[in-house]
């Protein structure tokens, strides 16, 4: 064998190397971010799953937090300023909107992560919309003012028939 086509061959094998490890990358970043999409997606709909998560989180990080009170010998050095930390956050992801960071995750693995669209990003472009709708049902709800520019919305660019104001 020639050492041009050593070469060759050498080159041949980094290059589909290279793109294959890139479509898996990106298959499966898409993935994890569809998924995350789909638990908040499940969230807005059962919102007592969402209470219920936290919660368990909660409970576990104060678990944690109590053992290690007890292995410091009961001294717990800022043990109420941390269980209070955990309250907040806890009370704060409750009530953040789960239909928001549907669309947030759902629109990652659909845009973020393609070229090439993979099965994960084509699953999350079509579930978009119908989390766009519901975090904007869910603003309209509490009667926050919002426009699309807000949302994270792409508008289309203008024409030339139509002038920027």
């Amino acid at each position: 064998m020639s050492a041009k086509f050593t070469h060759f061959l050498f080159f041949t094998g980094a290059v589909i190397f290279f793109f294959s490890a890139a479509y898996l990358d990106l298959t499966l970043r898409a993935r994890s971010a569809y998924l995350e999409g789909e638990k908040y997606m499940a969230w807005a709909k059962e919102p007592a799953l969402k209470k219920d998560f936290f919660e368990n989180t909660f409970s576990a990080g104060l678990t944690a937090l109590k053992n290690g009170r007890m292995e410091e010998g009961g001294r717990g050095d800022g043990f109420e300023d941390k269980k209070n930390l955990l309250l907040a956050e806890k009370n704060f992801k409750i009530g953040e909107s789960s239909a928001k960071y549907a669309y947030i995750w759902y629109r990652t693995a659909g845009t973020d992560f393609s070229p090439p669209v993979t099965h994960w990003a084509g699953l999350a472009r079509q579930k978009t919309p119908a989390a766009l709708a519901l975090w904007r049902a869910e603003l309209a709800l509490e009667g926050t003012r919002f426009d699309d520019n807000m949302l994270g919305v792409a508008r289309p660019e203008p024409t030339a028939n139509h002038v920027r104001q």
